[in-house]
């Protein structure tokens, strides 16, 4: 019996962790839930799966048959608890610190906020051993690397579906709706996660992401644009053959994936039959249409505090754009503008993250877009 904590329970990514859990109630226990706040999903979430904890970051509030954490030290207690795995899927920088917290202390992590990964990346490199991608494209270059040597390595390759606006002429973009940025084709996903996938920023951060995971320089990380979603990730290596991990796109199989590692269990997942798909396809990507993923690059190499600094900004413009205060190409002209008149010092624990964190919002607060 495997017991696991899920973080983000309530979230895209958490309930398809419970979905995982409740087909193999046989080897999975889920110990812990945890969210932002007490909801009715929550709660709902409790009576089902009786964990002994549940982890609320804004209340504290007593709930029947179930031990409650909540604030600093519930999250300090919280890494200790007696939990083979945690899944972190908490969307955006609010994942910082319980990454933080679980990899100083050496427990098993699988996660899919990447955020976490690039604004910690610096600090806490050294610590991501221990961690079992659930990205899907994460996941998929998790699994190709046990085909070969680290050091046969000659590129990673990740795909991306382009989006919703792949084929819609630039000269349009202006006129993009929340609604439309949020009808991704293929994936189901949480809002901030679609609306970056609208503007190639999800693979922007996946590269910048890829490269601390799996400590390989950017000239090493290559981005296609396979609107299929099928092949999630490649490696080539020095021989020029290239290992692929294909599948439905379907977030079950790397959450279940990371759960039941090194075995492989059933996830709910359609089989995948390769004669109905006919042919794939795969573009380089046009940087005059998302010249995020670009920028994601240049941020990537800048190193030192320029990640974080990213990370931040695309999280507030993407709320911004969300709430309706700038339209889908000011998201771009927002995170541009922030990342040439912002630096500082590369950080060297969690308080210079944080600290970095908060002059960024600061600075974008009190921004003024022409």
């Amino acid at each position: 019996m495997k017991r696991i904590g899920v973080l983000g329970s309530t979230g895209s990514i958490g309930t398809q962790t419970l979905d995982v859990a409740r087909i193999h109630k046989d080897k999975i226990k889920v110990e812990l839930l945890s969210a932002s706040k007490v909801s009715d999903k929550l709660l709902e979430q409790i009576r089902e799966f009786k964990p002994k904890y549940v982890y609320v970051c804004e209340q504290n509030k007593d709930i029947d048959g179930v031990k409650v954490l909540s604030g600093e030290e519930g999250l300090k207690e919280l890494v200790e608890l007696d939990i083979d795995l945690y899944i972190n899927g908490i969307s955006g920088i609010a994942g910082i610190k319980p990454t933080y917290y679980l990899l100083q202390k050496n427990r098993n992590l699988a996660t899919a906020n990447k955020e976490a990964i690039i604004c910690l990346g610096e600090v806490l490199g050294n610590k991501y051993k221990n961690i079992i991608p659930i990205d899907s494209e994460h996941s998929a270059i998790f699994q190709c690397m046990f085909s070969g040597r680290r050091e046969d390595i000659k590129k990673i390759i990740l795909t991306a579906s382009g989006g919703p606006f792949l084929n819609l002429p630039l000269d349009e973009f202006k006129n993009i709706t929340v609604e439309q940025a949020l009808n991704h084709p293929k994936w189901k996903m949480g809002r901030k996660v679609t609306i970056d996938s609208a503007t190639l920023m999800n693979k922007g951060l996946e590269v910048i992401e890829a490269h601390y995971l799996f400590n390989l320089p950017y000239k090493k990380i290559d981005v296609v644009i396979h609107p299929d979603s099928i092949i999630h990730g490649l490696i080539q290596f020095n021989d020029n053959s290239i290992i692929a991990n294909i599948s439905s796109p379907d977030m079950r199989i790397p959450i279940s994936y990371a759960i039941s590692f090194p075995e492989r269990w059933f996830n709910g997942s359609d089989e995948l039959d390769l004669t109905d798909i006919g042919k794939l396809e795969f573009f380089k990507p046009d940087y005059k249409k998302f010249p995020l993923l670009k920028l994601a690059y240049y941020v990537g190499e800048k190193a030192g505090a320029y990640p974080i600094i990213l990370t931040v900004s695309d999280e507030i413009a993407v709320n911004m754009f969300l709430e309706g205060k700038i339209k889908f190409t000011d998201i771009y002209r927002l995170i541009q503008t922030v990342i040439e008149n912002l630096d500082f010092e590369t950080p060297k624990n969690l308080n210079d993250v944080l600290n970095i964190i908060e002059e960024t919002e600061r600075f974008i607060k009190n921004l003024k877009l022409n």
